[in-house]
């Protein structure tokens, strides 16, 4: 007769979920901003606003993406408003955390900081993380050919930074 409620997320399910992706969403914060500091508030920023919505995501399968977008749309939010501020910028090369979190050595977290947020997240997506073209696409609210794009061009200004043997 009546509508049957999800009943809201339990502290249980809120806690395993950092405890699952913690580590892996604040690597990809770190990525796409290119600083611990601005990764840090993205990080912060994003898990608030998916607690806002916990109780929308009807497929938990599909937790661990949803929060991936989440994230990166907040770090590029940071990153964006980074790029309009006179505040002091740590450069990812000064930062050791990309190579920690994501186990990727400091010579790669220099080149990468070379490029786009945008490049950084499909990249950070794609190797860093696992998922498929198609679903980075899905993260980052964009077409696939636009994420496809975006790698060639990463890919392209990495094998310049790192010479063709390391890309």
């Amino acid at each position: 007769m009546g509508l049957i409620k999800t009943p809201p997320p339990g502290k249980d399910d809120v806690e395993e979920a950092v405890a699952r992706y913690g580590a892996e969403m604040y690597g990809l914060a770190v990525a796409i901003t290119g600083n611990v500091h601005d990764a840090e508030d993205a990080y912060q920023s994003a898990w608030s606003n998916a607690l806002g919505h916990w109780e929308q995501l009807r497929d938990i399968s599909k937790r661990r993406s949803w929060l991936a977008s989440t994230v990166a749309r907040s770090a590029m939010q940071v990153r964006r408003r980074r790029a309009f501020s006179d505040r002091w910028h740590v450069t990812l090369s000064e930062a050791p955390d990309l190579s920690t979190v994501m186990r990727w050595d400091p010579g790669l977290g220099s080149a990468i900081a070379h490029l786009s947020a945008r490049q950084r997240a499909v990249i950070t997506l794609h190797f860093g993380h696992g998922f498929t073209l198609d679903e980075v696409a899905a993260i980052l609210e964009c077409c696939g050919g636009t994420v496809r794009s975006h790698l060639a061009r990463a890919l392209a200004t990495l094998r310049v930074r790192l010479g063709d043997e390391r890309a």
